[in-house]
């Protein structure tokens, strides 16, 4: 199984801006997956996620949810040990 963060965005979202923040400050790598004007990627995320709202961001095939239960990780505290247990940074 992966433990690869995929997260979903949109380029002009400031909820995706909050959350690449957050992974960035983190120095874990992850991938984005625009779906600006991408019909196909936005139905796939759906298809995954249940959702239509971005980001939706997950960890291999875990789906965390978007960038408010990210954020609540984070001042949950769990956040960092969630991430140094399955991620190596970058």
């Amino acid at each position: 199984m992966s433990n690869e963060i995929v997260m979903y965005a949109s380029a002009w979202c400031g909820y995706c801006h909050r959350a690449r923040s957050l992974l960035q400050s983190k120095n874990v790598a992850f991938r984005e997956m625009v779906i600006d004007g991408n019909s196909e990627l936005r139905q796939e995320m759906i298809a995954r996620a249940g959702r239509q709202t971005v980001p939706q961001i997950f960890i291999g095939e875990h789906h965390l949810g978007g960038c408010d239960e990210l954020v609540a990780l984070e001042l949950a505290g769990e956040l960092d040990a969630l991430l140094a247990g399955n991620f190596i940074t970058a």
